[in-house]
């Protein structure tokens, strides 16, 4: 990240000491609010701001693009080309609901990158396109820490651009609307299951998309009702849906939403993201994306995209071909690189069972190995290294500074970068439960170029 700003910021606190612990404090009122909960806590969070320089900026929305069309052509890739079909894992009322045609082009609207950007170097570690979430929670971070005195006035010193990404989420999910060929003005269902973790950040979207006019429902899949020709939610016509139930929850449930999916077949109703968009979610993408074989479905800019942005990784099953079919050298490649790479299983939607080498004894190591082989879609990847943020906290009343971990979440909305956030923590795979937090990501075209981190 920009060390001038980010510094700068630290500076400011440490030349206000008191008026820093004051904000800290006001600061974490601010989100003792409903809007800012998942499950019985409060989202965690630290003042700050993950402050984007305009070449970064620049260099996110070239990724954002570039990337997108990648995901959209590599999922379009699995209808195409059958060899590949096996490299997704799917069971067959998997494949079957990935194959309803959703009515619309895409087979990918929203999407999260999950990324490490240091400088000028971006590393995309995973693409979360499934369901992806965090939209809501940083806008509102965004927004409380801009109301604070302090760092409001940073923000007009610096030029802070705030983002907006509840409503280009709205905005994206209009113009698919209108592509499936929807023509009245679209009651909405933001569909989740009931007791959801993140029911607060729907219920902060229900309220923004009603704002601006658009009647809008929280809809529990299961209460979805298929009658007429048409969707019901308790006898709210529902035109168009914002999904964010994941794919393999709707697989377990399958008995339970069937009026659901057969709305959804018929195209009685507009689903975004697609149940195809699940193949993007799939860490086994990565060993597509970087194996040169498949060069030939890319342009030549993409395919330098990928070079530049993408760890290199292999899946398990693959690596054996890779290394001349004997299961050996792959044992062997495993262990002695051990400090190299990372082994994932095939999809997950947080950090449980991702392993990174040189942070696993080699016990633990060695099993994980041993789970991979035995099952199904496991991923290696090429390490790379997490950055180190410091942000300010408030020890005995006094301003301090802590060090965190942290990696940078790409929001994508039909093919733009739509503003970002990002999840700092204490331990390598990041993850905001373990003495982290998050922090909205704010763009500054006054941020000094010359020094980066």
């Amino acid at each position: 990240m920009t060390a001038n700003l980010d510094y700068a910021f630290d500076e400011y606190l440490r030349a206000r000491p008191s008026e820093a612990v004051r904000s800290i404090q006001s600061f974490r009122e601010s989100l003792k609010n409903p809007s800012m909960s998942f499950g019985r806590f409060t989202v965690p969070a630290f003042y700050k701001a993950f402050f984007v320089t305009s070449k970064q900026q620049h260099l996110l929305k070239r990724a954002a693009a570039a990337f997108y069309q990648i995901i959209n052509t590599v999922t379009r890739l699995y209808f195409e080309e059958a060899p590949l079909k096996k490299k997704f894992n799917l069971n067959p009322e998997a494949e079957d609901l990935i194959r309803i045609d959703p009515g619309y082009s895409k087979n990918v609207v929203f999407g999260r990158f999950d990324a490490l950007l240091e400088g000028e170097s971006l590393k995309i570690l995973e693409f979360s396109c499934d369901a992806p979430a965090g939209a809501s929670y940083a806008d509102q971070l965004e927004r409380s820490f801009l109301n604070e005195k302090l760092a409001a006035s940073f923000a007009e010193e610096q030029h802070l651009a705030a983002s907006e990404r509840v409503q280009n989420t709205l905005n994206s999910l209009l113009a698919v609307y209108e592509e499936f060929g929807g023509y009245e003005t679209p009651h909405v269902a933001i569909m989740d299951w009931r007791h959801a973790r993140t029911h607060a950040e729907s219920e902060f979207m229900k309220s923004h998309f009603e704002s601006r006019g658009y009647k809008t429902v929280l809809a529990d899949p299961r209460e979805l009702q298929y009658k007429g020709g048409k969707l019901y939610h308790k006898g709210f016509r529902v035109h168009l849906i914002y999904r964010r139930v994941h794919f393999d929850e709707i697989v377990e449930r399958l008995d339970e939403v069937q009026d659901l999916i057969r709305a959804y077949r018929d195209k009685a109703v507009c689903l975004v993201n697609p149940l195809r968009a699940k193949l993007s979610s799939s860490k086994s993408i990565f060993s597509l994306l970087t194996a040169r074989e498949f060069d030939r479905f890319f342009s030549d800019n993409e395919n330098k995209m990928k070079r530049d942005h993408l760890p290199w990784t292999r899946c398990v099953a693959d690596a054996e071909d890779f290394y001349g079919h004997r299961k050996v050298f792959l044992i062997d490649f495993l262990k002695d690189e051990k400090e190299t790479l990372v082994l994932k299983p095939p999809y997950s939607h947080g950090p449980d069972h991702v392993k990174i080498g040189r942070e696993t004894p080699d016990g633990e190591w060695n099993a994980t190995v041993d789970k991979a082989l035995k099952g199904q879609g496991w991923v290696i990847q090429e390490h790379v290294n997490v950055p180190v943020m410091t942000v300010p906290v408030s020890v005995n009343g006094k301003l301090d500074f802590a060090y965190k971990k942290y990696n940078f979440n790409l929001l994508v909305s039909g093919g733009k970068y739509t503003g970002g956030f990002a999840r700092l923590s204490d331990e390598s795979v990041v993850n905001v439960a373990t003495g982290g937090g998050l922090i909205p990501a704010i763009w500054s075209d006054a941020a000094p170029e010359g020094l980066t981190a």
